[in-house]
Parts: C-alpha cells; structure tokens; sequence
C-alpha cells in the first residue's frame, strides 16, 4: 500500500523509464516531522528494486505490494535509458 512518494530524479520530466524502489514507510518514522506509520501493518518490505519501469507502473507497482510502502523514484541508467529521449 502506497502512502508516500519520493521523487528523486534529476530529469524529472522523463517518465516513461525510470528506476523505482520500495522501502517500508515505518523507515521514515524517524525523520523530522514525519507523518508515523504504526509497525505491523501487514508485511514489511525492507528494500524492492525495479527499472524500467514508467512512473505509472510504478505506482501501480507500489499500491499493489502489502504493508505500508515509500516508493522513491530515480532516474533509469540503465542500458537503453537515453534512447526515448
């Protein structure tokens, strides 16, 4: 379950291939003025990678995967990562 999103990419524009990562959102408990995920709630994932991805497949990755989930998005650099632009 998708509640929050991180959007690093330097070429924010680019959405059709990027690279996505899950982490359990009970890791940002501790940052400073963080919104606090109760622990427990379904299953944690500790780390989840995939590229290649479009942005939307990506989200619909992230509300499709259990437990609380921060996805962060960065750009693909990857082997074909240029050759949509």
């Amino acid at each position: 379950m998708l509640v929050n999103v991180i959007d690093l990419r330097e070429r924010e524009y680019r959405w059709s291939r990027v690279m996505a990562v899950l982490e359990s959102a009970t890791k940002n408990n501790e940052a400073e003025e963080a919104d606090q995920v109760k622990p427990g709630l379904g299953i944690e994932i500790d780390y989840a990678e995939r590229t290649g991805l479009s942005v939307r497949e990506a989200m619909l990755w992230a509300e499709k995967t259990d437990g609380p989930l921060t996805l962060y998005l960065y750009d693909d650099e990857g082997e074909n990562a240029d050759a949509d632009a």
